[in-house]
């Protein structure tokens, strides 16, 4: 997909930088764009909702699945290392992953509980955190 056509099904989109938009999050209700939209060299398109949407709810909410965002990847060869996320990216993931730990735990704490949807997120918010940290030793 491409950006233009993914901009096109947003609301109140503006310009934040070279390549970077902020618009209405589509899956809450938003008056003022809390959605940070980015697209990569590589041609990836990249979304935060600052109110804590999940990535999945918003492409949903406009009628996407999350592979609408990831160009086809013809340089990416099988036994290949991937591409390194520059540090930005990386902190950017790791504020969003931490933040879903915090949330599971606050909720813990509160007596709670979390769901069986809950403790897979956290599951993949733990290896994605690990992952990072891979990525940055090495």
């Amino acid at each position: 997909m491409s950006i233009e056509a993914l901009l096109s099904k947003l609301d109140k989109v503006k310009s934040n930088g070279s390549r970077k938009w902020l618009a209405c999050c589509p899956a809450h209700p938003d008056k003022s764009p809390s959605l940070a939209i980015k697209q990569t060299d590589d041609g990836k398109i990249l979304i935060h909702c600052f109110s804590g949407c999940a990535v999945s709810d918003v492409v949903a909410a406009i009628g996407l699945e999350l592979s609408d965002l990831m160009p086809i990847n013809t340089k990416y060869q099988k036994g290949s290392k991937p591409p390194r996320f520059n540090k930005y990216e990386l902190f950017d993931r790791l504020v969003g992953e931490a933040l879903i730990m915090s949330l599971a735990i606050r909720q813990l704490l509160d007596y709670q509980g979390l769901s069986p949807n809950d403790v897979t997120r956290v599951l993949l918010a733990e290896c994605t955190i690990n992952a990072i940290a891979k990525e940055t030793r090495s």
